[in-house]
């Protein structure tokens, strides 16, 4: 505990001098009456019962780690001030735990740092729930143990993921990490919209927000530019003790891309994989979306090989003005940097690409599969180990690739042939390789 519970008479008169000019230190928002109260209202650091913090008895000094008892609910008036000692945080983990803090867009609330000091964050962690309208964070972020975000959005890591908080036009500023994470299969609640992060990110964690791949299909619509990295970082994490996407999700235009991954040991899966997969995952993904692969990851829809049903259908359909482009996210891309699209066990039908960029690719995919091919490797932009129904890649480019650009690796007829409207360009392997035919190949036959 880094602040005591009870201020002495020095520290309250400290506190006074610092938070008096509050009133006088910005113009108040339209709406709000100016603060004419000079007695900081500080609170402890456990609250046990509901309470209501008054735009009124403003600024509300928050001294330390403070977290809300089970059952409680703190509200906190439009126009309030919130203000964070050094270090200091707002935690609610507990069930039935919820934070109501709702402004309007004339009477906003802001939490920010005491004297522009660096405080922790908001933390929710469902079961907690947390209602923010109309609010704006600034300076937030000293935590390093929670990715010095200024706002961290915890479920269970179990499914369904856990909507913990609704963020209706809350703005984040100066974050000393990434302005949100969201994590262990949290997500945003429905009818969040308009968040803002701005001016925020380390070197170390450069992107304004941080999420893993179960919340992806909640991310609002908002700006996340004028950052370190102007990207939205997915973690893949997994849930239910399995990794992968085990949730239909879409993956919208936000305006910046996504960046999967930050660890070459990092594989962004759709589906729980194998035989025993509880059901099937799709991950549809929008017009305009840019996918930047961290160098050495993998992209796989079903990450088992075999005579069953895949587990996982990705649906990435863009437009001649809008494609979808899957690229590298090396700072200098080149042919190699990751891995590419995998296709484990027997591709669904509903999978779809079209009007798709897949850039970079041709990194080690560790596989061995069947082919005719006179090649020794079997790296690609993508890989089949199964065949298809159909060749529902379509109108797609395929490029820069140190591997080849489509490897159908498996036993059986030629077809579906991925030749017809697709382009392949700057290749150091085929186009697209030729499976083995059954009972066998004769001799090694020369690729497309």
């Amino acid at each position: 505990m880094r602040t005591p519970a009870v201020f002495s008479v020095i520290a309250l008169a400290s506190l006074a001098a610092a938070c008096g000019p509050i009133p006088g230190d910005a113009p108040a928002p339209e709406g709000c009456p100016v603060i004419t109260n000079t007695t900081p209202t500080t609170h402890p650091l456990s609250i046990e019962q509901s309470e209501t913090w008054t735009a009124a008895a403003s600024p509300h000094v928050v001294q330390g780690d403070t977290r809300l008892a089970e059952g409680a609910t703190l509200t906190i008036e439009p126009c309030a001030r919130v203000v964070f000692r050094a270090d200091a945080s707002l935690t609610l983990a507990r069930a039935n735990t919820r934070l109501v803090a709702e402004g309007t867009a004339s009477r906003p609330i802001s939490f920010t740092g005491l004297s522009g000091a660096r405080w922790g964050q908001l933390k929710v962690e469902g079961p907690a729930r947390a209602s923010l309208r109309y609010v704006s964070f600034a300076d937030g972020g000293a935590d390093r143990f929670h990715s010095n975000a200024s706002l961290v959005l915890r479920g269970d890591l179990t499914l369904p993921a856990k909507p913990v908080a609704l963020l209706d036009h809350v703005t984040i500023t100066d974050s000393f990490g990434p302005g949100v994470v969201v994590e262990r299969a949290g997500t945003f609640a429905p009818g969040s919209t308009d968040l803002v992060v701005t001016r925020s990110g380390s070197e170390a964690i450069p992107f304004p927000v941080v999420i893993g791949e179960h919340a992806i299909d909640g991310l609002p619509a908002g700006t996340y530019t004028g950052n370190r990295a102007d990207e939205i970082l997915v973690d893949p994490e997994g849930a239910n003790g399995r990794g992968g996407l085990q949730a239909d999700s879409t993956m919208r235009d936000r305006g910046v891309p996504y960046r999967i991954g930050d660890s070459r040991v990092d594989r962004f899966v759709i589906g729980a994989g194998g035989r025993e997969a509880p059901g099937r995952t799709t991950l549809t993904v929008e017009p305009g979306v840019v996918m930047r692969f961290h160098p050495g990851t993998r992209f796989e829809v079903e990450h088992y090989t075999g005579d069953f049903a895949a587990s996982g259908v990705l649906r990435a359909v863009g437009t001649a003005a809008r494609p979808i482009v899957i690229t590298s996210a090396a700072p200098a891309p080149s042919a190699g940097d990751w891995s590419g699209l995998w296709y484990g066990g027997i591709p669904s039908a509903d999978n779809r690409l079209e009007h798709v960029s897949v850039e970079y690719t041709g990194g080690d995919c560790g596989c061995v599969l069947a082919t005719c091919s006179d090649v020794a490797r079997h790296d690609a932009a993508i890989i089949f180990s199964q065949p298809p129904a159909s060749a529902f890649v379509r109108n797609t480019r395929i490029a820069h690739g140190r591997g080849h650009g489509v490897f159908r690796g498996w036993r059986g007829a030629s077809t579906p042939d991925f030749m017809d409207s697709n382009t392949f360009e700057d290749l150091a392997g085929c186009a697209q390789t030729l499976p083995s035919r059954e009972p066998g190949c004769g001799p090694l036959q020369a690729c497309r």
